[in-house]
């Protein structure tokens, strides 16, 4: 998660680097199932393994990660 750009209101934005996260990117013809990041997240879930999440808003921003299924972690 520490390469996921922080979420804060527009007025607060503020470029910043993103993290790299360890572990090497999978190959693309070996993409694991569900998230494609679980191999390598600090904060997976079990159902991370088994399910890809959707695409959607949190605040002005956009996330594909279970922790934010409500809007918020």
């Amino acid at each position: 998660m520490g390469s996921i750009p922080k979420i804060r209101a527009a007025t607060q934005e503020r470029r910043e680097p993103l993290v790299q996260i360890e572990g090497a990117m999978p190959r693309l013809n070996a993409i694991p199932s569900g998230c494609a990041f679980h191999p390598r997240c600090t904060k997976c879930l079990a159902r991370c393994l088994a399910e890809r999440p959707d695409l959607r808003p949190v605040g002005a921003n956009l996330t594909a990660c279970w922790l934010y299924e409500h809007g918020a972690a």
